[in-house]
C-alpha cells in the first residue's frame, strides 16, 4: 500500500484526539459496512465498507469487548471461487443448535441431525456446515489517538475455535476463554495478543494474554461494549467468515469448499495465566505507519 508522507511524520499533541475534520469526511464521503479485522495467510487485513484499509504482519494486540454467546453454524450450498460475488449463506444458526428463522433454505430442522453436518458433506472428510463464532474488539494502538473506542469485527472459523494448545500460554479461542475463567481472570479485562500459527500454516490464530488492562482503557472499553451486539449476530447479509463469498457446484449434492478441510473437535488444554509487563503506547502517526508499510 502506498504513503502519504506526511502521515509519516508525528503528528501534533494537539491533534491526536482531533479526529478526522468535518471537510475531510464531507469530501471523502460515508463509507458503510461493518469495521473488520481479517486474519489471513499471516497478515491482519483491516477492511472497512469492504476495501482494505490496511494491513500488518506480526501479532496483534486487542482488547475483546464481545463475542457470541454461541458458536454458530454457517453453510453455503456453492464452492468458494475469488470471483464469485458477494452472497447470503443458504443455511446458518448463531446458537448452533437450530437454523436461524432469517435462514433462506435451512437443511435441517437442528444442526445436529443436518446431513451438513456429516463428516463428508462437505471438501474431503469435513463437514459442509462450518463453525464460527464472531468478536468484538478493539485496538491497543488506537488507545489516546483519535481512533480510541473504535470496534473492529473478526470471524473465527474452527481451526482458530477449537484444537491443541501451543505451549504453555497461547490458545485457540475456546481453550482461552476456559484458561482465562479457570484461573480467575476475565477475557475483557486483558490484552489479548492474536497471532498466527506456524503449525497450521498461518491459517488460523491463536491467542495469548499479554497484560491487564489499565484504567483508561477500562473506561472505553466499558462505554462501547453494549453497543457492539450487531457485531456478534450473524444475518443473512453478511459475509462467511473469511470474507470471502461462494460458487455454484456442478454435481448434484451441495457441498461447500471450507478454508478448514477437516473439524477439529474441542479439546481442553489449561494452565495458569502469565501476563507480561505493557507494551509502549504508539501515538496516532506511528499507528497509521505501521499498517500502512506491511506488504
Amino acid at each position: 500500500m502506498s504513503n502519504i508522507t506526511v502521515l509519516d511524520q508525528n503528528l501534533p499533541d494537539f491533534l491526536q484526539q482531533a479526529g478526522v475534520s468535518n471537510l475531510t469526511k464531507q469530501l471523502a464521503g460515508t463509507t458503510g459496512g461493518v469495521p473488520r479485522i481479517v486474519p489471513k495467510n499471516g497478515i491482519f487485513r483491516k477492511i472497512v465498507g469492504g476495501e482494505e484499509m490496511g494491513k500488518v504482519k506480526g501479532n496483534l494486540n486487542v482488547v475483546i469487548v464481545n463475542a457470541s454467546p454461541k458458536v454458530g453454524r454457517i453453510f453455503y450450498a456453492k464452492q468458494w471461487t475469488p470471483d464469485a460475488e458477494p452472497s447470503a449463506p443458504d443455511c446458518f444458526s448463531n446458537d448452533g443448535a437450530t437454523p436461524d428463522a432469517k435462514a433462506e433454505n435451512p437443511q435441517s430442522d437442528r444442526c445436529d441431525s443436518c446431513q451438513q453436518n456429516i463428516k463428508g458433506s462437505g471438501m474431503g472428510n469435513s463437514k459442509a456446515c462450518r463453525y464460527s463464532r464472531r468478536l468484538a474488539m478493539v485496538l491497543e494502538e488506537d488507545f489516546g489517538t483519535s481512533l480510541e473506542g473504535k470496534v473492529y469485527q473478526m470471524n473465527l472459523a474452527s481451526k482458530s475455535l477449537f484444537g491443541d494448545s501451543v505451549g504453555d500460554n497461547s490458545h485457540t479461542f475456546e481453550n482461552y476463554t476456559k484458561y482465562l475463567a479457570n484461573n480467575g481472570k476475565s477475557l475483557d479485562y486483558v490484552v489479548t495478543q492474536i497471532g498466527f500459527n506456524e503449525e497450521n500454516d498461518n491459517q488460523s490464530v491463536l491467542f495469548t494474554p499479554v497484560r491487564f488492562i489499565n484504567k483508561n482503557e477500562y473506561t472505553v472499553t466499558s462505554k462501547v461494549a453494549p453497543e457492539t451486539q450487531k457485531l456478534v449476530v450473524m444475518t443473512p447479509y453478511q459475509a462467511d467468515v473469511s470474507g470471502r463469498q461462494q460458487k455454484q457446484i456442478a454435481a448434484p449434492a451441495a457441498k461447500a469448499v471450507t478454508e478448514d478441510d477437516a473439524v477439529v473437535e474441542p479439546v481442553k488444554r489449561e494452565g495458569k495465566a502469565k501476563p507480561e509487563a505493557p507494551a509502549a503506547k504508539k501515538d496516532l502517526a506511528s499507528v497509521v505507519k505501521a499498517w500502512g508499510n506491511e506488504e
